[in-house]
């Protein structure tokens, strides 16, 4: 089911990418927040009145990309509503979620935090009464693309709001690819090739946060579905109709899998790296390819980065097997934003959000910034004058036949979570062999059963 509704947000987005794309639409931003109220109706609160508002985010980077344009929306939000301060603290993902148990456990979590569509995210916030309900109809404006705020909803009542459309791919370097004679990899074999020959070349070639875990998992699922054609075969699985260890297709992408590690095709100290040490690694031309998201669309604009990477930088679909094409996509839906029940000031809160997500506001500066695809419809700031690598990744996403949903580890309890990452991080370590590493995993979702 997840996975057919994430199609079908692609197949409405798709074709409205395809429709637009070549226009050059000028459109001029507001920065005017909606005056109303939960209700809809107009703002009652006396103007003036000192309001203030704590933000939780996982956009640790408030000087590039997404982290930047949430910083400057809530300075401009800010800018024009003088009574209102908003208090940001932002970490990387899995210090964030190590916070948030912090201040869940205690009951008094920020008024505004980031939240994941995803069971083992919301889901226990919810449960726990920590998260205010939100009135659809308040963000009718925000043209959220079809079954975007599903994720985010638990018996039909909305708890939080979709930031970005997500999807998996490779980004690479051409210049180091061309340098050393390498072939851009376009089945699963020429991938395993092209990382040894880089190796021997004095390379690094895939670049990844090991450390963090939650990128391994989502690599998994691609060298999975690569050997048995379906991305639904591990849905079974955590449905309790199949097991891991008892599939042979299984065991052959997990030995692959384990075969990058073998034959040094992850950078050195890929396992202590994290997330802003693997993509300053790539950025910075000391890996050749970089296993991320799409909201790396920024990497060709990054002036932390030398030009010369900038200018070379590109994005491939993960590589296909006799089982699985280029367009079978990990896809789902990304982080978004969720507002405390115990907040002091949910109304505001609720109006700080109806303002970013305004189209011309989160949308706009997301897709024109080169940062990454929103949840919403944003046909009408397609330039024409994108980036190469957007192009590219625009490419990828218009060709979805089959996508995989939300990531593995998110389909269940905390404690599931990091059993899954723990075990592709024992696999890639070399610490257990591809057999354990399966029985690890069945013994992960025997959690959530």
């Amino acid at each position: 089911m997840k996975r057919a509704l994430i199609l079908v947000m692609m197949f409405a987005l798709t074709g409205m990418l395809l429709a637009a794309c070549g226009g050059n639409k000028e459109t001029t931003p507001t920065n005017q927040p909606p005056q109303t109220n939960k209700e809809g109706g107009a703002n009652t609160k006396p103007e003036g009145e000192q309001v203030k508002l704590k933000f939780f985010s996982a956009l640790a980077d408030r000087s590039n990309g997404p982290g930047k344009i949430e910083q400057n929306l809530i300075d401009a939000y800010m800018n024009d509503n003088p009574n209102v301060k908003i208090e940001v603290e932002a970490l990387q993902d899995e210090p964030y979620k190590a916070k948030m148990k912090v201040y869940a456990s205690s009951n008094d979590i920020p008024d505004i935090i980031q939240s994941w569509g995803q069971a083992s995210f919301i889901k226990p916030l919810i449960n726990a009464g920590l998260l205010l309900e939100l009135n659809e109809a308040d963000f009718a404006s925000s043209k959220f693309v079809a079954g975007a705020t599903d994720g985010f909803s638990q018996d039909g009542k909305l708890y939080g709001l979709p930031r970005n459309t997500d999807f998996f791919v490779v980004y690479y370097n051409k210049k180091l690819f061309e340098d050393h004679g390498v072939k851009v990899p376009g089945t699963t074999q020429e991938l395993k090739e092209a990382a040894a020959a880089l190796r021997k070349a004095g390379v690094n070639p895939i670049a990844s946060n090991g450390m963090d875990g939650w990128s391994l998992p989502i690599w998994f699922e691609y060298v999975a579905q690569r050997h048995n054609g379906d991305f639904n075969k591990i849905d079974a699985v955590l449905n309790g109709q199949a097991t891991f260890s008892g599939d042979a297709d299984f065991l052959a992408a997990a030995t692959e899998f384990q075969e990058f590690a073998v034959i040094k095709g992850l950078a050195d100290g890929f396992i202590t790296a994290d997330y802003g040490t693997s993509r300053n690694m790539f950025g910075q031309g000391q890996a050749a390819m970089y296993l991320m998201g799409n909201w790396e669309a920024g990497l060709a604009t990054d002036e932390n980065f030398p030009e010369d990477f900038r200018n070379n930088v590109g994005a491939i679909p993960y590589p296909a097997s006799d089982k699985g094409k280029t367009t079978d996509v990990a896809a789902w839906f990304g982080g978004g934003y969720s507002v405390a029940k115990n907040s002091k000031h949910p109304e505001e809160a609720v109006k700080f959000l109806q303002y970013f997500f305004a189209p011309e506001n989160w949308a706009k500066q997301l897709w024109q910034t080169g940062s990454g695809t929103p949840a919403q419809n944003f046909d009408e700031f397609l330039t024409g004058d994108e980036t190469e690598l957007q192009k590219q990744l625009i490419g990828i996403f218009s060709s979805i036949s089959s996508s995989s949903g939300t990531p593995v580890q998110d389909n269940g309890t905390d404690e599931f979570k990091t059993k899954v990452m723990e075990a592709h991080q024992n696999l890639l370590s070399q610490l257990i062999t591809p057999e354990a590493f399966l029985k690890e995993l069945d013994a992960a979702v025997a959690l959530i059963k």
